[in-house]
């Protein structure tokens, strides 16, 4: 513990964040990112082993835009399809910074760190906008 964290604020010594809260932060990461991983690959490798022959060019469509609702990504993970599976293990990836935002602005706020707490909100929401309002501009 640094002298830093033993001054006192304005309602007395500085609650110190447990060392415990980061690394279940970083666990969060490191889960997120290995299950993403195994998902994609799965996914890749049973598409590779159902169509070996097959080929994509720039000019189609899409073929996850039939799984980016939810009752199309369920219909598809029911059906065992491969590119659902794809688009799950993107979503995992897509997911797990924004856990990760929303698990450091539960810690900071928790314990009393408001400025680092405010701005992992700032961040959330910045990732929120750039997700869901953005995004499907730019599709």
């Amino acid at each position: 513990m640094s002298a830093a964290d033993d001054r006192p604020g304005p309602a007395g010594p500085r609650p110190r964040i447990p060392d415990e809260a980061y690394a279940r932060m970083a666990l969060l990461l490191r889960a997120g990112v290995i299950a993403s991983l195994a998902v994609l690959f799965a996914a890749i490798g049973t598409d590779l082993a159902e169509h070996p022959h097959a080929t994509w060019t720039p000019s189609e469509a899409n073929p996850a835009d039939g799984f980016l609702s939810l009752s199309g990504l369920s219909a598809g993970l029911a059906a065992g399809s491969p590119v659902a599976f794809l688009t799950l293990g993107i979503l995992l990836l897509l997911a797990t910074p924004l856990l990760r935002v929303l698990a450091g602005l539960y810690y900071f706020g928790r314990h009393g760190e408001r400025t680092i707490a405010t701005i992992a909100l700032v961040v959330f929401v910045l990732l929120l906008v750039g997700l869901f309002v953005v995004g499907p501009l730019v599709r």
